[in-house]
């Protein structure tokens, strides 16, 4: 299995999580030169971009000592122009970026709100 088709497998899994938390899935891989991200999802309230991270064997907090403040500012660079390129004003629609850990096997599903 590929590098892609392991992340494509997880971030699957991640969208299965998040709705059964109540979120609708908008979108997915909206990739924006060397900026991504992973999944969009709203709730009644706001839009969640979300990085999903998968990890075989690692524990939830080595994963988010390995996200570069880099990394989130492109990912949150690729999310404005989701935005803009949807019509939706972040002046008036509330959003929020979160973190989806996937590690193990059988694997752990660890989400945290708000992450960056």
């Amino acid at each position: 299995m590929t590098t892609r088709q392991i992340g494509t497998e997880y971030e699957n899994r991640a969208i299965v999580f998040l709705q059964d938390q109540g979120l609708q899935l908008q979108d997915r891989n909206f990739r924006l030169d060397n900026s991504e991200v992973d999944l969009i999802f709203s709730d009644d309230e706001q839009l969640i971009f979300v990085e999903v991270k998968y990890r075989r064997t690692q524990h939830f907090a080595d994963i988010l000592e390995q996200l570069t403040a880099a990394q989130l500012q492109r990912v949150r660079h690729a999310a404005r122009v989701w935005m803009i390129k949807n019509n939706i004003n972040e002046h008036e629609v509330g959003c929020r970026f979160d973190i989806v850990a996937i590690t193990g096997e059988p694997f752990q599903v660890e989400w945290l709100k708000d992450a960056f």
